[in-house]
């Protein structure tokens, strides 16, 4: 049986998953789309401040700031992976999980690590050799940072955390 899980507000998590057995979960471009959308559509429902996500083939990172305690960070994961989920499984007219487990969560308490934890996540895909610069890839929130995306989830609050945009790239 699962642990219980408590949170409070302004709390800062890192959450992540992956596909079960390791396997994608993102199959087209409308999948991410999708997930984006989301996103955004719960972030708003639970009043969460989006730091930095990326989503990559087989698994996804978002870093998060929990804002309200009666807004629970597992409520706002929990509605976007079953959400997902369902849509998945309907359009590819699949059942069962698509990820791997319970969305992992650590809690970050350092405000020094904000800015190491945010290059980790937008520089999976670097890392994965998916793209060669980390705001070159689609399906994270580093355009978004760097404003050159129309469509946006993030709160921009981490550019603070950089000197300037030269720093943050």
């Amino acid at each position: 049986m699962n642990k219980p899980r408590y949170f409070q507000e302004d709390t800062y998590h890192h959450l992540y998953n992956r596909g079960a057995n390791k396997a994608k979960i993102f199959f087209d471009l409308n999948d991410y789309r999708f997930f984006q959308r989301r996103l955004l559509k719960y972030k708003t429902k639970y009043s969460i401040e989006i730091i930095c996500y990326c989503l990559m083939p087989n698994h996804f990172h978002i870093f998060v700031r929990q804002t309200l305690k009666d807004k629970p960070i597992n409520k706002f994961i929990s509605d976007l992976i079953n959400s997902y989920t369902k849509s998945i499984n309907k359009k590819y007219e699949r059942s069962g999980v698509l990820f791997e487990s319970r969305t992992k969560n650590k809690i970050v308490y350092d405000e020094r690590a904000f800015p190491v934890l945010t290059k980790y996540i937008l520089k999976n895909p670097v890392q994965a050799k998916l793209c060669k610069s980390f705001d070159e890839y689609e399906f994270s929130s580093a355009k978004e940072l760097l404003n050159l995306s129309e469509f946006c989830v993030t709160d921009k609050t981490i550019l603070n955390y950089f000197e300037n945009v030269e720093k943050f790239r």
